[in-house]
């Protein structure tokens, strides 16, 4: 996918964010606490409100959304890769971008003052907490682990506003399951529709079972068409076309399926049952905190009867101002369903 160059902020601006911004994160605990983190390593996290670095790309929402915008001062993300998390948080600007987890060094987040380290696996989180660096792994696989995540998140960031949206994504999280449990439950397993999530076109990849695309793809009411797990598993034409998904999701940095593809043979394409998945903040259909609009998002589109008062414009209007705290417009809102950047 192709991204315009997103429109600068003037310094002015983005420190009275910061300052704004501030004012909400007043540390709830002054006292160091210890956080378990996901891979259940015991943290050590100093007084105060310690700067953040955030090195998993999809935890970085979760951070914004938390209230920890202003505190992040080296993030694995840059605005050419997800314009819309730094349209909602221009502070972001101020930090050090596209620092990658895998090349990270204890050495350079203490020579920039960093106090608390967000890395998705536990290998990294070992590293960098035995050179010092207070670490918290925060990965997940689960709907249940990204709440567990999302709650670890809230206490290591510490203020009372990182914990009171936690707790009430949770609710909304709870409550969103339940409703699509009780109403796809009328629909027999054997009747459901078989989705495939295709991640990349080139090389051929898929999403597979026992990871967070699989779960919110059997909350929605559907069953992974893929027979084999993990993320960005390898893949041949002849599998997929055993498989014979009755819809294919696509990854929206999949990029356009080439004219040549033999995939456009599938009976998913022909039946026009082949959609490009969302993307705002970060990609609905990965890890980041979007995925409670994702699978609102696919059971609408599976299930179209089931949930036809089920507005999804409303659905995400009212999610970005809840715990985005920014407001979309209505070119806002086609965007991000087309997975489109935002408006130059």
């Amino acid at each position: 996918m192709t991204f315009h160059r997103p429109r600068y902020f003037s310094l002015p601006r983005i420190m009275a964010a910061m300052a704004a911004s501030l004012a909400l994160c007043a540390p709830l605990h002054a006292q160091a606490r210890l956080v378990t983190d996901m891979s259940g390593a015991t943290v050590e996290i100093k007084d105060g409100a310690p700067p953040i670095a955030d090195l998993w790309f999809a935890h970085n929402e979760i951070s914004v959304m938390l209230g920890a915008a202003p505190r992040i001062r080296v993030t694995a993300e840059n605005s050419g890769d997800n314009p819309w998390l730094f349209k909602i948080s221009p502070v972001l600007y101020m930090a050090h971008m596209g620092i990658k987890p895998d090349t990270a060094s204890a050495e350079y987040l203490l020579a920039n003052k960093i106090g608390l380290t967000f890395v998705p696996t536990k290998a990294k989180a070992e590293e960098l907490r035995r050179a010092g660096m207070p670490t918290l792994a925060a990965e997940y696989m689960t709907m249940p682990d990204l709440l567990s995540s999302l709650d670890m998140s809230a206490e290591a960031i510490g203020t009372q506003e990182a914990h009171n949206t936690a707790k009430r994504y949770r609710q909304e999280m709870e409550r969103v399951l339940e409703l699509l449990k009780f109403r796809t439950a009328q629909v027999p397993v054997t009747e459901r529709p078989r989705v495939l999530h295709i991640a990349r076109f080139s090389p051929l990849q898929i999403d597979g079972q026992k990871t967070l695309i699989d779960a919110w793809i059997q909350a929605a009411g559907g069953v992974n068409a893929a027979k084999i797990a993990g993320n960005h598993r390898p893949v041949s034409f002849e599998q997929i076309a055993v498989w014979n998904p009755d819809v294919v999701i696509v990854d929206p940095s999949a990029g356009e399926l080439p004219e040549s593809s033999p995939l456009r043979t599938l009976n998913a394409f022909q039946q026009q049952k082949w959609w490009t998945n969302p993307k705002g903040v970060f990609a609905w259909d990965r890890y980041g905190c979007e995925v409670l609009l994702q699978v609102q998002w696919v059971a609408k589109k599976l299930h179209p009867a089931l949930f036809a008062d089920l507005d999804i414009r409303t659905a995400l209007r009212n999610f970005y101002n809840i715990f985005f705290r920014y407001h979309l417009s209505e070119d806002d809102i086609s965007r991000i369903l087309a997975a489109q950047p935002p408006a130059p």
